[in-house]
């Protein structure tokens, strides 16, 4: 039977909460990346790693916290 505010589910929650922590994880591996790319002198080419590596941070950081505001929006019944 699903409750009145909607069905739960831990596995979004997990989900969200390990992308959160992954992500919290990548970003600062990026900017060390940048930090001793600049450092050798490579020029643009060399940032492509550091970039990406931000990039993947940053999407999972928004995959994160999308994931737990949807479950926080179907346990409580926030709709619009």
């Amino acid at each position: 039977m699903v409750s009145p505010t909607g069905p739960k589910s831990v596995l979004r929650a997990t989900a969200g909460v390990v992308c959160i922590v992954v992500a919290l994880v990548v970003i600062p591996i990026g900017f060390v990346l940048i930090v001793t790319d600049t450092r050798t002198g490579g020029g643009v080419g060399t940032l492509v790693r550091p970039l990406a590596t931000l990039m993947l941070g940053g999407g999972l950081l928004a995959c994160g916290i999308a994931l737990l505001i949807w479950e926080v929006s179907v346990r409580y019944g926030i709709r619009r």
